[in-house]
């Protein structure tokens, strides 16, 4: 009987890690080159009881083009083009270091690259990571929680469309409890 149960647990784990294996193939063959969409991205620090809220529209080109243009707060962008990563707050425009992906800044442009490239794989060899998959719904969702945080990123969520592979959410949750969510509409 304990040799039954033994052998039916690997059977389940095989089964489950074989499905994660599919789900991860399944989102990579979905991609396509060129998307718009409405997003608003969500900034929560649970400590301090605070919230703020921004949206726009979100243009990804493959391989590696992601701008989101805000208009609430109007003007406001993030620009990712190749190794560069600018932003433009208040009228003020910052080009940031991204070329390094040990930096903070190369680890969140990666991160945001991959994920719409749909490669969690490397987003977790990046993050030092382990993901899981699961199927909810009309969705793939993937979650990667950091075995050695770095940058202080303890943990992803990712959820993709079934149908055609886009990015629908991306939450990055920091060791100290604070959590961005980017989600399209």
């Amino acid at each position: 009987m304990k040799k039954h149960f033994v052998i039916c647990t690997l059977l389940l784990a095989i089964t489950t890690l074989a499905g994660a294996q599919g789900i991860d193939a399944k989102i990579l063959k979905l991609q396509k080159s060129t998307y718009s969409s409405p997003f608003t991205e969500t900034k929560v620090m649970p400590k301090l009881k605070k919230e703020t809220v921004k949206t726009g529209t979100l243009v990804w080109t493959a391989p590696a083009n992601l701008r989101m243009d805000y208009s609430d707060p109007k003007g406001d962008y993030t620009l990712i083009e190749d190794e560069n990563f600018s932003l433009s707050v208040k009228g003020m425009v910052q080009k940031l270091p991204a070329k390094d992906a040990n930096s903070k800044t190369g680890l969140l442009r990666l991160t945001l690259i991959n994920a719409f490239q749909g490669n969690v794989a490397e987003i977790a060899t990046l993050t030092n990571a382990q993901p899981t998959y699961s199927d909810k719904g009309g969705r793939y969702v993937c979650e990667l929680v950091a075995e050695r945080p770095k940058h202080g990123v303890k943990s992803l969520t990712l959820e993709y469309d079934k149908k055609n592979g886009h990015l629908l959410l991306l939450t990055i949750t920091e060791n100290n409890g604070n959590y961005t969510t980017w989600a399209v509409k």
